[in-house]
């Protein structure tokens, strides 16, 4: 795979998408980069905590590798996409319509 997303993609993923917020975080939990919200550092806690609970009953369950994962509240969505061992990229947006371009936006961005 590619070298892991900067803080420029994470602004072009904002432009491109209309997604409010962005961040990349590892295994841990722990904030690497974000479009700079409020609280991003928790988030990323709480999203890497997601991405472990997710990824063990997957490997519990022998379905494979986790890829993405997603989350739809009546007002929003969030979608956290692994991409390498150890690094997931997450959106946040108030319009669960764009699930689509969301998640083609961030393939993109994890394969340049």
């Amino acid at each position: 795979m590619s070298s892991r997303p900067n803080k420029q993609d994470l602004k072009n993923m904002i432009t491109d998408t209309g997604v409010e917020n962005v961040l990349l975080f590892d295994i841990d939990g722990d904030l690497i980069d974000s479009s700079e919200f409020e609280y991003d550092g928790n988030y990323s806690a709480m999203s890497g905590m997601i991405a472990t609970m997710c990824k063990e009953i997957i490997l519990d369950l022998e379905y494979g590798e986790m890829d993405k994962i997603t989350i739809h509240a009546d007002k929003g969505l969030i979608v956290i996409n692994k991409f390498s061992k150890d690094y997931y990229l997450a959106s946040f947006s108030k319009d669960g319509s764009k699930l689509g371009l969301i998640m083609k936006t961030m393939d993109t961005i994890i394969n340049k």
